[in-house]
């Protein structure tokens, strides 16, 4: 029996229900896309804004319109993702050393200059039938230490399943677009805003104008620098947008319309195509938790804070591998965690896709969310996410200690991803127990009173082998002394049931 060292539980912190992977995409071919974005733009960037651009011209202009900058692209720096219909996108880190920030990051961080705290890029949308690239400023706007980012840390496609603050998206010529509120990686508020002598007379009548400030760091040559703020006075929109679009597929911004520029309108000559038009975009996509099912949903955000100490578990420790498992995900880059729930046409309640455009994707069985007891979900979800883990050890290797263990169960079990994960996970039996035993003291309907017993034992479930009911080998041997593999089964299935045996509560 192979023993996994404390070291490597600690490193990791951390029914057939994963599929065969697929290769990664290739670094070089993103990399020759990536060119032709940035041919198309050198080509094109002088058309992308309206020519004159006098301080004049926008000083009177009743629109949320900041000074323009050039903005020129670290392409070095690059995100890239699809949009759920389909749609290119690569997110690039703007150079510039000048940037926005909400006013109100001043007093946020009296300590620090502001402007190093924001990541400021520049997405460029692949247009779904031109062979164009319209791009877009996307700004994200922390707002405490703890949500603090580096470029690799957050995009469009990927905010942090914790984090709080503001992404703010604006027009290439810096007219504000739509903002999005976060609050540890959920969307909880979008904005936009018109001019209050716009057509928005409902937001008006509600008297929901007030003033919006930006400020602007300017650096000077001696590492210091200038703040100008920009101040005027909008009104909240009220249409146009929500984030599911009323269908729960995820709501698009589609009704922008640009502006006329100047109090007194000075000719402007025509321009050479491509015109610019922002493109419609979708609501932005957190790194971890695209949950329908609220209850599932809730169930996921608070294992993620992790939080119950064992003070009366002499010998554990505070060990609790599920928060620290999706910590890494975060910090080991280039795969990134989706958890989603849908129909996955198996009785397991839940499956582990192969790596897919750079994700690794969990869905929950919706028909087992209808029965299952949370303690129940719970256990899943912390079961799938070690599978993602080690989907993901697999392609990165960055805990080697961790990748010898698969190299040598895949040996042992030839050709087959399940039955090597499940041999391997056999050894996080206890890991998983604590982090299910965390979840119910704090979070559970039985505020942990079950008898950690029970919770190791439901941490079986799902370590069998390959299209049988029966568990691995490897998984016998963690079998408590006294109980029998009945037995663990039978508990298993009170809990994904929700029948009168489970101590469970159904989470519908």
């Amino acid at each position: 029996m192979r023993v996994l060292t404390a070291f490597v539980l600690a490193s990791l912190l951390l029914s057939s229900c994963i599929q065969e992977p697929e290769s990664p995409r290739v670094e070089q071919s993103e990399r020759d896309q990536l060119a032709k974005v940035r041919n198309w733009f050198e080509q094109n960037k002088t058309k992308l804004r309206l020519p004159e651009r006098g301080s004049n011209l926008r000083s009177g202009s009743q629109e949320l319109i900041l000074p323009f900058f050039e903005k020129e692209p670290d392409w070095d720096q690059f995100h890239h993702y699809y949009f759920p219909d389909g749609r290119e996108v690569f997110e690039v880190s703007l150079a510039n050393a000048t940037k926005y920030f909400p006013a109100s990051m001043l007093d946020s961080f009296p300590d620090r200059n502001p402007s190093e705290l924001v990541i400021q890029n520049i997405m460029f949308v692949k247009h779904p039938t031109e062979e164009r690239f319209d791009p877009v400023i996307a700004r994200y706007y922390p707002d405490g230490e703890g949500s603090i980012e580096d470029f690799e840390g957050i995009s469009y496609d990927g905010i942090p399943y914790d984090w709080s603050g503001i992404v703010d998206i604006w027009t290439y010529d810096e007219r504000h677009f739509i903002g999005f509120t976060f609050e540890e990686g959920e969307v909880v508020h979008h904005f936009k805003y018109h001019p209050i002598n716009s057509t928005n007379h409902q937001a008006k009548i509600a008297g929901d104008c007030h003033e919006i400030e930006r400020s602007i760091f300017i650096p000077d040559n001696q590492g210091g620098g200038t703040v100008v703020d920009v101040t005027k006075t909008y009104c909240s929109g009220d249409t146009g947008y929500t984030p599911d679009g009323g269908s729960g597929e995820g709501g698009e911004y589609h009704d922008y319309e640009r502006p006329t520029c100047c109090d007194d309108p000075v000719p402007v000559p025509p321009r050479d195509e491509p015109s610019y038009d922002p493109p419609s975009i979708p609501a932005p996509s957190t790194i971890i938790n695209q949950l329908t099912n609220p209850c599932a949903a809730d169930i996921f955000k608070e294992l993620s804070k992790g939080s119950a100490y064992l003070t009366d578990m002499s010998g554990l420790g505070s060990l609790d591998i599920f928060p620290g498992m999706l910590d890494l995900f975060e910090n080991s880059g280039q795969f990134d965690y989706r958890i989603r729930n849908g129909n996955t046409g198996s009785k397991a309640g839940g499956s582990t896709s192969p790596i897919v455009n750079g994700i690794i994707t969990i869905t929950l069985n919706n028909d087992y969310l209808l029965k299952a007891t949370s303690l129940s979900i719970a256990r899943t979800i912390i079961h799938e996410t070690v599978h993602a883990y080690l989907v993901k050890q697999a392609k990165i290797q960055t805990d080697m200690n961790t990748v010898q263990l698969l190299n040598e169960y895949w040996k042992e079990y030839p050709e087959n991803l399940p039955d090597t994960h499940h041999a391997l996970m056999s050894q996080y039996i206890l890991g998983m127990a604590v982090s299910l035993y965390n979840w119910d003291k704090k979070y559970g309907p039985t505020g942990g009173s079950l008898g950690f017993d029970y919770y190791y034992k439901m941490a079986f479930g799902g370590l069998l082998k390959d299209g049988t009911e029966d568990p691995l080998d490897e998984v016998k041997d963690f079998i408590p002394s006294g109980s029998s593999w009945s037995e663990i089964s039978k508990i298993l299935e009170n809990e994904a049931t929700g029948n009168y045996n489970a101590n469970g509560e159904k989470c519908n």
